[in-house]
């Protein structure tokens, strides 16, 4: 959505101050929804958070494409967010760890970095379009992609609940729902907070890498350009991540993503050197992606296949907190001292931290399946 700011601050003289928090709003009402589309996924599989997704999508892209306010651009954005939590990776991500038992986390990987290699090309796709047609007509165009291929995938995706490698009709009912039990359980707090912690620390660093690189000595041209390859090296990442999770397991794998990032932090105040900004570009990707393509299966092994979806969907709604206030936590410190250098030990600590839960985590058993009591 970003791509749009600038035609629409230019078209509408709308304060950017506005349009940006419209994309804040879209992004946490996604977060609050996770909790509920993980409780229809459990209850009824992924084919009706999928169809509810759309719905609000197609709703919201109307939105878009009338609006002559920028109040209605917040607007658009309340419906938005929520549609892409229950149209987009929260369902997928849930089907493909509990359907795929057998290298999960490749699969996911797979599945995430075809979502990465989309953005790669939607952003300048997206940029001409608007370039030649104008923001309206890129929003229809856009918005029907949008919702018509989750409609589309509908017809492939197994109806009923999720059962991990079998047919999703023939699940068992899951039991009811006890959540002072379920969030008890081992590993569910060090899980959280692992998490939390690529939220606060990824999601910020993307925002602000521009300014960042510009700020030690880079041309716009090349900050924008490591941005891409950030991205990019993280689509490799991730499959190359999720096949050495399923060779050494999601928890050993998220530990030795964890160490690689903060090492990849630690040169942050070397890049100003190319050769430098090239291998941080090379580790942090490859970390993100691995994170990314581990830690779901990591959260199966730990609260079972039964309440799943409710239970990381809540997890999620922690994880999207984080990404809330990310870009906040380095522009304070910029605006505080006109550096980022307050930023750097954040994230480095931050990350550091992380890898200190990871390793006192214990490697959780597989959960046994529950399944509701049948009474006599």
């Amino acid at each position: 959505m970003s791509v749009f700011l600038n035609a629409l601050a230019k078209a509408n003289g709308w304060p950017r101050g506005t349009l940006s928090a419209g994309i804040g709003v879209g992004v946490v009402c996604a977060g609050m929804a996770t909790p509920a589309v993980g409780m229809l996924i459990d209850r009824f599989g992924v084919r009706v958070p999928i169809a509810i997704g759309a719905a609000l999508l197609a709703a919201g892209f109307g939105v878009l494409g009338a609006m002559h306010e920028a109040w209605h651009f917040v607007v658009a954005n309340v419906l938005l967010g929520p549609g892409f939590a229950g149209a987009a990776m929260l369902p997928i991500t849930i089907a493909v760890t509990v359907r795929i038992p057998q290298r999960t986390a490749l699969a996911l990987g797979i599945v995430s970095a075809g979502a990465s290699a989309g953005a790669l090309v939607l952003a300048p796709g997206l940029q001409a379009l608007i370039d030649a047609y104008g923001w309206r007509a890129t929003y229809a165009v856009l918005g029907a992609g949008v919702v018509g291929v989750p409609l589309v995938a509908l017809a492939a995706l197994p109806k009923g609940r999720l059962q991990r490698g079998g047919a999703g009709e023939s699940a068992a009912k899951p039991p009811p729902l006890d959540l002072r039990r379920e969030l008890r359980r081992p590993g569910v707090r060090p899980l959280a907070a692992l998490l939390v912690v690529p939220g606060l620390v990824n999601f910020g660093f993307q925002v602000h890498i521009v300014p960042y690189l510009a700020a030690v000595g880079h041309g716009a041209t090349i900050a924008a350009t490591a941005l891409g390859v950030a991205v990019g090296v993280s689509a490799v990442g991730k499959v190359a991540g999720g096949m050495v999770g399923d060779r050494i397991g999601p928890l050993q794998a998220l530990r030795l993503a964890l160490v690689v990032q903060a090492i990849a932090l630690c040169l942050l105040p070397l890049t100003a050197a190319l050769p430098v900004l090239g291998v941080f570009l090379v580790l942090h990707g490859v970390a993100v992606g691995t994170e990314v393509a581990v830690t779901p299966v990591l959260a199966l092994r730990v609260f079972g296949e039964s309440r799943f979806a409710t239970l990381y969907g809540l997890l999620q709604l922690a994880s999207t907190v984080a990404i809330g206030l990310a870009p906040v936590i380095p522009g304070l410190f910029f605006d505080k001292t006109g550096s980022y250098s307050g930023a750097v030990v954040f994230w480095v600590a931050t990350m550091l931290a992380g890898v200190a839960v990871a390793f006192a985590m214990r490697p959780p058993e597989r959960a046994k399946p529950e399944t509701a009591p049948v009474s006599a």
